[in-house]
């Protein structure tokens, strides 16, 4: 049940949230929209000779180079890929790899529909805060305490960009929520469903939860439902604590167009290459303004 070995030591997965509204019923109130765009977009580095595990959460805004033109663009739009050139889930794979350094060896996505489903299949994934939240733009709405949300309010939460919670003066965006505060939020979700991987006693047992899991995903030709049972099992040990969560310090900056992007303040690749060989990566999310 497991992968044969790369040749640089590292399993290194990209997993892709879409915001395509395809599988969504109209009353689900998500709003029009044809095509789809990465509204998540995480990088998981696992080295093989058993060194902490890292996860890398890149922010939809970043400005990156395009893996079609070469021109510059948010990260988020390359899933859209080139046209008849290049499908989007090779395109957004290869801009990562060139902004990381590192070669991906798997990818996975799932849209907003198999987000919900997903999440409804594990049951649930608990959301903790002080006060009422909400945001409308995000349909996100939960009461002051630990939720365990379902799908749709799991995706309200990670998708929220406007965060709102209920004070003594009333409604108020939450202090310090930027787009940012999403990348927090999904990196936290990603090591939380990890760490519950350990509650499963057998490969068997990943291999049930893999099969309800896996109608919401798509994955790359080359992840047999074999080999991802595999990973999941080897990956039991890895959740909070046992995971370096690395960051990339941005900056606002407008296109000559007038659009509002991030950009890195450090490469991406130095990043990572300063965790792949043991230097300082860890701790809060930079931004400059």
């Amino acid at each position: 049940m497991t992968i044969p070995p790369s040749s640089d030591g590292l399993d290194v997965f990209l997993i892709v949230g879409s915001d395509s509204r395809a599988e969504l019923d109209d009353s689900e109130e998500f709003g029009d929209f044809s095509g789809q765009r990465a509204d998540v977009v995480i990088v998981l580095l696992r080295p093989r000779d058993g060194s902490t595990a890292a996860i890398l959460s890149v922010p939809r805004d970043l400005l990156v180079e395009s893996a079609c033109s070469g021109r510059e663009m948010r990260i988020n739009v390359t899933l859209e890929g080139c046209g008849d050139d290049m499908n989007g889930p090779t395109a957004v794979t290869l801009t990562v790899e060139t902004l990381t350094g590192v070669g991906v060896d798997h990818f996975a996505m799932v849209d907003l529909a198999g987000f919900i489903g997903a999440v409804d299949a594990v049951g649930g994934y608990e959301i903790c805060v002080e006060h009422d939240v909400r945001d409308r733009r995000a349909l996100l709405a939960l009461p002051a305490g630990c939720t365990l949300a379902t799908g749709d309010q799991a995706l309200a939460w990670l998708r929220s960009r406007h965060t709102q919670e209920l004070t003594d003066s009333g409604w108020q965006t939450m202090s310090g929520v930027s787009d940012l505060t999403r990348n927090e939020r999904q990196r936290e979700f990603m090591v939380s469903m990890m760490s519950r991987l350990a509650d499963f006693s057998s490969p068997q047992d990943i291999a049930a939860l893999a099969r309800e899991v896996a109608p919401h995903v798509t994955v790359d030709s080359s992840l047999s439902f074999v080999d991802a049972v595999g990973l999941g099992w080897t990956m039991r040990g890895l959740g909070s604590g046992s995971i370096l969560e690395l960051d990339v310090p941005v900056r606002y900056a407008t296109t000559d167009n007038g659009a509002l992007v991030l950009v890195s303040t450090v490469a991406v690749a130095e990043v990572v290459d300063s965790y792949l060989s043991g230097g300082s990566v860890q701790g809060p999310a930079s931004f400059s303004g």
